[in-house]
Order: C-alpha cells, then structure tokens, then sequence
C-alpha cells in the first residue's frame, strides 16, 4: 500500500473510534448489564454473599477491600438483577477523593448534574447510555457513595423506596 492509502485508513480508524456509542459503564472490571453473576464469583471467589436485593430481586455480594485496586474504599456492594447480571455497584469511599473522582468521571461520562460547594454536600450525576453514575458526598460524613447502576434499577430503588415512605 502506498502512503496516501495507509493515511486515509488511519484516519477512518481514528473518526470510527471518536464516532462509536459510549462504551459500556464498568465498575471494578463489572460491566452493567453484562457481566454474570458466574463470571463474577470467577473473577471474584472470595466474594462474599449479602442477601437479595429488594429493588432488582437479585443477589448481592461484597468484594473484600483489601482486594480492590483503588485506596480508600470502606465497603461495596455488586447488585444482580433477576437474569443474574450485574445492575449496580455501590462503593462507599474516603471522601477526600471526591475532587480526583469527580474529574475521572467527567472526563469519561456525561456530567448531567453537578454540586460542588466548598462547605457542604457534594453531588454530581453523570450518564451514559442506559446507566447513571453517582458520587455522593454528604457535608457531615468522612465517605462518599460512588454509585453505578442501570436506569432500570434507579427507577425500581426510587419507586420501592417512596412505596415504603407511604407505608410508614
């Protein structure tokens, strides 16, 4: 091939990689949606099982933090829907990290919402496609929540949860 051909597939290459839809929200090597609860207990054996979730009818695990790669989380939960794929992950985190997170995130997904005051709580959502990223962090608290989750399992937790307001 001579030099124009190999400059024009390069920048075909190069527009198809820019042009393509989000990639796939992943969270500790789980990508939503996708990953099975048998690929997970693969990757993660030493997992622990937490109960079922109310909101997907799924399982739920923890993965022991000393085995995770990023410092500073407190605790974590993989969230399985009724298929047995993974809908959520929720991992509660040194809040310190929240500027270095937020910056992550909003280089990666879209930034929907965003509250960063310097005294008081911390918010910001991000989407991408089908799945909503969260970073929580309250004024009072030491830890944020980092939470990725599928629409469909936002929509499930927010309905339960105003279901169980009403009863009480």
């Amino acid at each position: 091939m001579n030099k124009r051909w190999h400059l024009m597939l390069g920048v075909f290459v190069l527009l198809a990689g820019f042009s393509s839809a989000h990639a796939s929200t992943t969270a500790l090597g789980l990508t939503l949606g996708q990953t099975t609860l048998n690929q997970f207990t693969k990757t993660w054996p030493s997992a622990q099982h937490e109960g079922r979730s109310k909101w997907s009818e799924g399982d739920i695990y923890s993965i022991p933090t000393n085995e995770l790669v990023l410092e500073g989380i407190k605790n974590n939960a993989v969230i399985f829907n009724k298929a047995g794929k993974v809908t959520a992950v929720v991992i509660d985190i040194d809040k310190s990290k929240f500027d270095q997170m937020h910056q992550m995130l909003a280089q990666k997904y879209s930034v929907q919402k965003h509250n960063v005051s310097v005294v008081g709580d911390k918010y910001a959502r991000y989407e991408n496609d089908n799945d909503v990223i969260e970073l929580d962090a309250p004024h009072l608290s030491t830890e944020m929540t980092l939470t990725y989750s599928e629409k469909m399992f936002q929509e499930a937790y927010l309905k339960k949860s105003a279901e169980q307001l009403d009863k009480h």
